[in-house]
Order: structure tokens, then C-alpha cells, then sequence
């Protein structure tokens, strides 16, 4: 029988390691902001992410254990936390994209098999301080008068702290006309005027424009 004493201790390794990660928290740059995650009460969409993402993240994942630092969340978990800060008949719509200035946040678009976005890509506007806060507050007074608004724009704030106005660049251009230079000027690119559709994304003290038709990389 102590021949397989050995077997069980293995396959009792196997079992431990191999336990989801949405049994811990994990942590993420989110908005702007560094947050700590109850991974296992988002775990919905989490089941769903390729095993190929837990395998990459299960180094790091006990290498951060071992230093008490709270695991990196996986995108599935993401997109379940903030998820929550999105109505529920919008969810279906948004896609989950990351930079490396302000972290992880749901915009309008396609989302591929791991949550993020599969066409939207997002580019930093260099706005001021203050045309940031405006644009901010710009956002937020449409989507509360979202019945005055044209019928091809929509405007959404998010209890995640993020402000995102989408539809055509003429139009967003014409909403936020009072926001400062450095936004008309973005949105007045061929570009942006091309594009089906464009998002306008106040978020973490930052300005986002997306938009974008090809396909984003399944890596991303």
C-alpha cells in the first residue's frame, strides 16, 4: 500500500493547485484606481475565460501569494465587477478594454471569448484638467436628460466613476462643444468622422476616444 502513498500526495498537490483563482481576491488597476476584488463573488463570466489565461496567470498567481500580495484578477472577473456598475439592459454592449495609464473600464463595443474588446480600440485625448472635469460633467447632465438628447447619442455614467457618450463624432462633437479645443479637435480627425460609432470616455481624471472597425488581436 506505500506505494501509492506517493501517488496520493501528488494528485492531493494537483488538486490544491489546480483550485480556481476566483476562490481569493485579486487586484487591478480599475478607473484610474487600484481596487482589491472578492473574486469569487464575480465569477459568472470568469467560468467562461479560456483556460489558457488561468495557465499564464497560475506563476504569478502563487508568486504574489507567497508575498501576500493579492493575485492580478483575470479578465472574466473584470468584467463581472465592473459588470455591476452598468445597467443590465446595456451590459450585453460593452466590451472590457485596458491602458497603461488608467487601468481596466467597460466601453460600448464587441467583446472576443476573454471579455475584452474584439474592435473598439481607445486613444488618450490630451485634455487639461479642466477640460477633463467638464467633459465629465458634460456626460453626466446627458445621461440624466437622456430624453432631450438625439436619438444617436447615449449617454451613460457609471456608479464605476465612468462617464461615456457615444454615437457619430459630428454629434459628439456638437454636445461637448463647450468642453475645450483639444477633444473638437480629436473628434474632427477622418478618422473619427469615419467610424460607424465613437465613445467618448471620461474616466480616472482621463479622456478616451474610441472607436475602430478592424479586429483586435484575441491576445488583447
Amino acid at each position: 500500500m506505500r506505494q501509492y502513498a506517493p501517488i496520493a500526495l501528488a494528485l492531493s498537490f494537483l488538486a490544491f493547485t489546480a483550485a480556481p483563482a476566483s476562490a481569493e481576491r485579486c487586484q487591478a488597476v480599475v478607473n484610474g484606481a487600484e481596487v482589491v476584488v472578492e473574486a469569487e463573488n464575480f465569477a459568472n463570466f470568469a467560468d467562461e475565460v479560456g483556460t489558457r489565461e488561468r495557465l499564464m496567470n497560475w506563476p504569478a498567481r502563487k508568486w504574489s501569494k507567497l508575498w501576500g500580495t493579492p493575485p492580478a484578477c483575470n479578465s472574466g472577473v473584470l468584467f463581472d465587477y465592473l459588470a455591476t456598475t452598468v445597467p443590465l439592459d446595456q451590459i450585453d454592449g460593452y466590451c472590457l478594454t485596458a491602458t497603461a495609464e488608467d487601468g481596466h473600464f467597460l466601453i460600448p463595443g464587441e467583446r472576443n471569448y476573454r471579455g475584452y474588446c474584439k474592435k473598439t480600440f481607445c486613444e488618450r485625448v490630451n485634455t487639461t484638467k479642466q477640460e477633463t472635469v467638464d467633459i465629465s460633467k458634460s456626460i453626466a447632465r446627458s445621461a440624466v436628460e437622456t430624453v432631450t438628447q438625439p436619438e444617436n447619442l447615449r449617454a451613460v455614467a457609471h456608479k464605476s466613476g465612468a462617464f461615456i457618450l457615444t454615437g457619430g463624432a459630428s454629434a459628439l462633437s456638437a454636445n461637448l462643444a463647450t468642453t475645450g479645443t483639444t477633444l473638437a479637435t480629436a473628434l474632427s480627425t477622418p478618422a473619427a468622422l469615419a467610424a460607424t460609432g465613437v465613445s467618448v470616455v471620461a474616466v480616472g481624471g482621463a479622456v478616451y476616444m474610441c472607436s475602430g472597425d478592424a479586429e483586435v488581436s484575441s491576445d488583447d
